[in-house]
């Protein structure tokens, strides 16, 4: 009786360090899962705003293009308009002039 006794507690002790062993590799699982998590957001973030970065310096200088395009366009059409009203100018004062004496 005595040797079953002291077998009963032998295993019950034995499945207590069981039972603790996989307590514990349960906790460092979960805490390595928590790490892996936080490397993956982590490293995501990391390439989101590299490509934010990148995107940012190609808009930039899609725009920088964009608008010097259109500055040259707007000093052509004033260079244009400048010539055509020294061109025109006494003319169209003079008609101008006519039109508000005739009506």
């Amino acid at each position: 009786m005595q040797d079953m006794l002291k077998r009963i507690i032998e295993m019950d002790e034995q499945a207590r360090l069981v039972k603790e062993k996989a307590q514990q590799e349960k906790a460092a699982t979960e805490k390595e899962i928590i790490e892996t998590k936080e490397k993956i957001y982590n490293d995501f973030i990391d390439r989101a705003k590299e490509r934010v970065r990148m995107n940012l310096e190609v808009d930039r200088a899609s725009a920088q293009k964009e608008w010097e395009i259109t500055k040259a366009k707007h000093h052509s059409a004033m260079v244009q308009l400048n010539s055509q009203f020294e061109q025109n100018c006494d003319k169209w004062v003079d008609e101008i002039v006519n039109r508000v004496i005739t009506n």
